[in-house]
């Protein structure tokens, strides 16, 4: 259980990184696996081949994410739609190529294992119990600060980008500025899930770079909502229970969760977030002995 756990709060950064890129400016990126990938083998490679372990393998891996997706930015930002998520799909597969064709270098399939785990602040990372206490704090500390940029002027030019980009040049706005530093962001974000998920399995392959990942985290931020924070923990919390399911059971998890995303993009297009947020408004004044009006917590950046 606790394993799952840890699998939870570690893509809830990654999904994190999708949904922000996807309700802020609504770039739909397939390229945000992809970093976290590259952070992990970052890892692997200076602790495995050079024996270069915390706090420079972590600090080297998140310089390695922020050159390429301001590369990467660079490339696919001027693109709209359609356009930008071909280009991040094709930048995916790639990097997901070179990573087993460069078996030199990431050992091809087999990947990297024995991942060197650090000692952060007293806390073993290989322990499960303590890595959980260490991933916790850092998601606890994503979902403020996301909540906080939201929630400021600079997520309302985000939005206003997203919803009348002419418009927003005409005022003066540095529109791809602010495209390219939030992509930016967001690729950070998920290099650090991809630094914790290498540190957790102890093992980096090509499989963590494959399009099926990036397609498990557009479906988990789809079902969650992705213009809703609280979507973020309700998406991964569902996939990772169907998936530890559906593991007893079959390996053709996409199909199912194809027909999950079906069926939400039919019958809930904007996420099960909607519904929590509508009972929470609900039983919230029966818990505020207070009195006062309950607000809306949970919201985050909604268009």
């Amino acid at each position: 259980m606790m394993v799952l756990t840890n699998r939870f709060m570690i893509y809830c950064l990654i999904v994190l990184s999708f949904s922000l890129l996807a309700g802020q400016l609504g770039l739909v990126s397939l390229v945000q696996t992809t970093f976290s990938g590259l952070a992990g083998y970052s890892i692997a490679i200076l602790g495995v081949r050079y024996g270069i372990e915390f706090p420079w393998a972590p600090l080297i891996a998140l310089g390695v994410v922020l050159v390429t997706s301001i590369a990467f930015g660079l490339i696919t930002l001027r693109a709209y739609r359609i356009a930008f998520i071909m280009l991040t799909l094709a930048l995916g597969q790639m990097v997901w190529a070179l990573s087993f064709q460069w078996s030199s270098m990431t050992q091809g399939m087999d990947g990297i294992s024995n991942i060197p785990v650090p000692t952060l602040a007293g806390l073993d990372l290989s322990q499960t119990r303590e890595f959980y206490a260490g991933a916790t704090i850092l998601v606890i500390l994503a979902f403020y600060a996301a909540w906080r940029l939201v929630n400021s002027r600079y997520g309302l030019l985000l939005r206003g980008i997203q919803e009348n980009q002419a418009r927003m040049k005409a005022f003066g706005h540095p529109v791809l500025r602010a495209r390219l530093l939030t992509f930016v962001l967001c690729a950070l974000l998920s290099g650090l899930g991809g630094i914790l998920l290498a540190y957790q399995v102890g093992v980096i392959s090509p499989t963590s770079l494959d399009i099926g990942r990036a397609i498990w985290v557009l479906i988990a931020a789809v079902v969650g909502g992705y213009r809703y924070l609280s979507g973020v923990p309700l998406g991964v919390l569902l996939m990772v229970t169907l998936e530890a399911v559906l593991n007893q059971f079959t390996d053709r998890h996409l199909i199912v969760f194809g027909t999950i995303l079906i069926l939400v993009i039919l019958l809930m297009p904007n996420g099960l977030a909607p519904w929590v947020e509508a009972a929470w408004v609900k039983i919230r004044p029966r818990l505020d002995w207070t009195g006062k009006s309950p607000g809306n917590p949970l919201r985050g950046g909604e268009k």
